[in-house]
């Protein structure tokens, strides 16, 4: 999230934000470096390796990521700033160089569609990609799932997964309606998908942060499926959904609330929460093969620190990365950072040895060692 949440989390941080600490005594961190964030000037970080992080720049706003089948090249969607649907794109990160590369995105319509069939195709121009996964259908085709602002609608796409060469073909939509504002979406095997809903769209910014000042749950979880549409998931109002994950059996949601500092673990069929993580602000959150959920989560005073929209560098804001088990819901924080080289992670996504991390705010990624 970026500069609108701040003024959000200004007038509700008695509320929401006072007596959380950063970090907590039973923390195993991969690193801490305690460089401040004003040592440096953002515009002056250089993307060598500092403080164990290596830093892969040309990006902005890489607010989400993805591994390309193959596992040579990351998906990354490059978002607006939050709350402004000023169009972005996809690109790739070549992670054996290190380098950002573009992506060919085919916009002309192909059968057979995906999604809703009476949707409409977005406006190319007006793309302005947020939270995204990537799948393998049943029938062997990747299909990419992204939340678009500019249309305020899901796009389907087709993956050619070809190294350098990997294209993306759009295939179809899903649009909810009903005023919505998204943030992140989870494919299902079935075909269908969810979606948390952060609060009315055309609802006044000063009004959404009196409703959440005053506690009340302005989002909820949307599911998708071709025969029923979007159908709100029961009991799963909540304080600003963001994040959202399935589990490999796709039995099982795990949703960031962002303004309540939690993860949750909801049951798919009955939207019974059947567990949950503190962690403060989580944003993204990843699943990987073992079953453990990667939260990257932000540490920033919300009053007096944040980064301005179109700003050079990285943002240097402090975050940690909080692993958890999904069978029990036991976690640990398993990487801290505040200062340079790169800040306020929105996603954290493990990977051949390394954590990859994007952020909302920035112009790069940035990757850790695993232990």
């Amino acid at each position: 999230m970026i500069k609108p949440l701040f003024s959000l989390a200004t007038a509700a941080a008695a509320l929401v934000l006072v007596g959380c600490s950063p970090s907590g005594s039973n923390e195993q961190r991969m690193a801490d470096a305690s460089i401040s964030a004003h040592d440096v000037a953002q515009g002056e970080v250089s993307c060598g390796e500092l403080a164990g992080i290596s830093s892969f720049c040309g990006f902005k706003n890489p607010e989400d990521l993805a591994v390309i089948p193959g596992g040579d090249f990351l998906l990354v969607s490059e978002m607006g700033a939050f709350m402004s649907d000023l169009p972005n794109t996809l690109s790739m990160l070549d992670i054996s160089k290190g380098e950002r590369v573009p992506i060919e995105i085919n916009w002309e319509q192909t059968e057979p569609r995906w999604g809703d069939a009476s949707c409409k195709p977005p406006e190319a121009s007006k793309f302005s990609p947020h939270g995204i996964d990537l799948m393998t259908r049943t029938d062997g085709l990747h299909q990419l799932l992204v939340v678009n602002h500019g249309d305020e609608q899901i796009e389907f796409f087709e993956l050619t997964a070809a190294g350098l060469s990997s294209s993306l073909d759009w295939r179809g939509c899903a649009k909810p309606g009903n005023d919505a504002y998204m943030n992140d979406v989870a494919g299902l095997d079935d075909g269908g998908f969810f979606v948390t809903h952060m609060w009315n769209k055309s609802t006044p910014f000063d009004t959404i942060v009196a409703q959440l000042t005053a506690g009340e749950k302005t989002g909820w979880v949307w599911e998708w499926q071709e025969k029923t549409g979007f159908i709100k998931l029961p009991n799963s109002d909540e304080m600003m959904p963001n994040g959202i994950t399935v589990s490999e059996d796709n039995t099982k949601l795990f949703v960031n609330i962002y303004m309540a500092n939690k993860t949750i673990k909801v049951d798919r069929l009955t939207g019974i929460v059947e567990g949950e993580v503190s962690v403060r602000s989580p944003d993204n959150v990843v699943i990987d093969a073992d079953g453990s959920l990667w939260i990257a989560s932000h540490l920033n005073d919300p009053v007096n620190e944040r980064c301005e929209d179109e700003h050079a560098g990285p943002c240097l804001l402090e975050f940690q990365v909080v692993k958890a088990n999904s069978a029990d819901m036991s976690s640990q924080v398993v990487f801290h950072h505040k200062g340079a080289p790169m800040g306020y992670a929105t996603v954290a996504l493990p990977h051949a040895g390394n954590l990859y991390l994007g952020s909302a705010s920035g112009d790069r990624i940035a990757s850790v060692a695993l232990p």
